[in-house]
């Protein structure tokens, strides 16, 4: 972040920081607790502040889309959502670095050094190479193994088990899936962002649907029983969970990808072999009444890493079960349902538009 010495004379410097700022690939946006308020998160901000650059700069990189690495010093911590104004409140959603004082200073600027030469040099790898003669030429550079997005999980290609019946399927493409539920605290940011009053992350039914009954966020967002940070959203209908995956650049997984990425390819039970266990996921059995932290069943993850993928909640497949009656897929089991229906095979249908405290979702990207 550089002082004003930089701007030339003259120049609106509002435009001056956008220009630049549009020229990032990654922005840091290095924070002290002056910019945040006093060390123990009281007092005025700077970021309360329009003509303040740090906030200029925060605001042109988040309405551009542009990756954000808040690199907290001096003991700066960022703010609840609730405390910054709308237009920088996603930054409070963004996982930054603490740089610590010390022996420990070093280590955390290297690690940081690290993560972007990882980035700079797999956005180079997989350029093509500049054609300097008048005919095409097929691009023949070797691709570099692309890293996969933050708490996404690879699932390869091949063969699997699948179904009730276990029959040999195929999938012939590597996909990257949520290793967690999506959970309310990732999907506050959609609502922050307007996410409910923007026509292009919806289908047409959708749409129509979340206008002709005024749906403005989740059935149960404002109950503590259920808006849990780190718990799974719930009360989302497919549409909204549509909605969702648009805005972030993913999809819903269909039940066969949702189904490998549960259980692999030897056609377990469970995600985590073929014997039920209340310990190991949040089901009927576990007594719980409710949805839990959607990293709590670290002994219970799938092969491939996933966590709940039997419990906590069920989750919106793409696939229906009768188009013509508006009936989508759903997998996996829920805090209320008894073992059986926990299993990874097991697929029950709902209406598009139910929203449902037992009814989650994850997504899926596609590998480049």
């Amino acid at each position: 972040m550089g002082g004003t010495s930089s701007i030339p004379f003259g120049v609106d410097f509002r435009k001056h920081l956008d220009e630049q700022v549009s020229k990032c690939d990654v922005f840091l946006a290095v924070i002290g607790p002056d910019w945040t308020g006093t060390k123990n998160g009281e007092g005025k901000s700077r970021l309360e502040d329009p003509r303040d650059f740090v906030r200029i700069e925060i605001e042109s990189a988040l309405k551009r889309e542009i990756p954000i690495i808040p690199v907290l010093v001096r003991g700066a911590k960022i703010p609840d959502a609730e405390r910054l104004p709308d237009s920088v409140q996603e930054l409070s959603y963004r996982h930054g670095l603490d740089v610590r004082s010390g022996t420990d200073f070093h280590k955390d600027v290297n690690r940081l050094i690290e993560f972007l030469k990882q980035q700079v040099r797999g956005f180079s790898e997989i350029q093509p190479e500049r054609n300097t003669s008048s005919k095409p030429v097929l691009n023949e550079t070797k691709q570099a193994t692309p890293t996969a997005p933050v708490d996404m999980v690879k699932v390869p290609k091949g063969p699997f088990l699948y179904g009730e019946q276990k029959t040999r399927e195929v999938i012939d493409y590597d996909y990257w899936i949520d290793q967690y539920p999506v959970t309310n605290e990732k999907y506050r940011a959609y609502v922050l962002a307007g996410g409910y009053e923007k026509r292009q992350y919806w289908s047409d039914e959708g749409w129509k649907w979340k206008t002709e009954r005024n749906i403005a966020r989740p059935e149960h967002w404002n109950d503590p029983i259920w808006n849990k940070p780190d718990h799974p959203v719930v009360g989302v209908s497919y549409y909204e969970a549509e909605a969702y995956a648009k805005w972030t650049g993913k999809r819903l997984p269909t039940e066969q990808e949702w189904e490998k990425a549960a259980r692999g390819e030897d056609g377990r039970q469970y995600p985590w072999g073929e014997e039920f266990d209340k310990n190991k996921c949040n089901g009927e059995e576990s007594g719980i009444g409710h949805t839990t932290p959607v990293s709590q069943y670290s002994n219970g993850v799938s092969p491939y890493g996933c966590y709940d993928m039997a419990g906590n909640v069920w989750e919106w497949c793409v696939d229906w079960n009768d188009e013509k009656g508006g009936q989508r897929l759903i997998c996996g089991g829920s805090w209320n349902f008894e073992p059986d229906f926990l299993r990874v095979s097991s697929r029950i249908s709902y209406l598009t538009d139910d929203r449902s405290y037992g009814i989650g979702f994850r997504l899926v990207q596609d590998i480049p």
